[in-house]
């Protein structure tokens, strides 16, 4: 044990956080067993990098069970695996001349970009129909609901005319904000199962 060694208290301080929660971290597996000097234990100062390791994988949104599988991969290979599951969840921005295409043409970018990826035709073909039975599906539901909400009132009211401006810029705004609740949704869904994934594979890649 070198003499910089830290007690559960004084890595605490180190890292701004309580005892309480380096002693489940520790259950968790997220921190080595100290070693006992008498009837204290103490950590090497190199657990102080591990630790603020974890608070930024943390703070990116990974649970503490997937930060625990990543870091028992073990060297070279867990900072590989952090890598890719950060690229996998990084944040993502349309190209400016994708996003300006028309829906048609959008989705033919799309399909030549996975097909130089690797993806077959096949393949590309099918998910685009399996996404497309689920899109028909979320647009039913915005739908329902600006009818429900908006236009069946309306309706019911009379039509006044007085009213008809706001039921129009209703409808102009009922798309793109359609479009942002899904890509949010869909963001956090992706996510998830991104974890999933990587949780997954580190399963597989344990030895027998």
């Amino acid at each position: 044990m070198t003499d910089d060694a830290l007690t559960i208290e004084e890595l605490a301080q180190r890292v701004g956080m309580t005892v309480r929660n380096l002693r489940e971290w520790r259950t968790l597996g997220l921190l080595p067993r100290a070693t006992m000097r008498g009837r204290v234990g103490y950590y090497e100062a190199d657990v102080v990098e591990r630790v603020e390791r974890i608070q930024r994988l943390h703070a990116e949104g990974f649970t503490l069970d997937l930060i625990a599988r990543m870091l028992d991969a073990g060297g070279d290979a867990a900072d590989e695996v952090i890598r890719l599951a950060a690229t996998l969840r990084a944040p993502y921005e349309l190209e400016d001349a994708t996003a300006a295409a028309p829906p048609a043409q959008r989705i033919a970018q799309i399909a030549a970009a996975l097909d130089e990826l690797g993806l077959t035709t096949e393949q590309v073909s099918e998910a685009t129909g399996r996404i497309g039975e689920h899109l028909e599906a979320i647009a039913e539901i915005f739908e329902q609901v600006w009818r429900d909400g908006i236009w069946d009132p309306f309706v019911e009211a009379g039509m006044p005319e007085g009213e008809l401006a706001r039921i129009q810029a209703t409808a102009a705004r009922v798309k793109p904000l359609a479009l942002e609740a899904v890509i949010a949704q869909f963001t956090l869904a992706m996510d998830a199962q991104i974890e999933r994934g990587i949780a997954r594979e580190l399963d597989r890649a344990k030895p027998a």
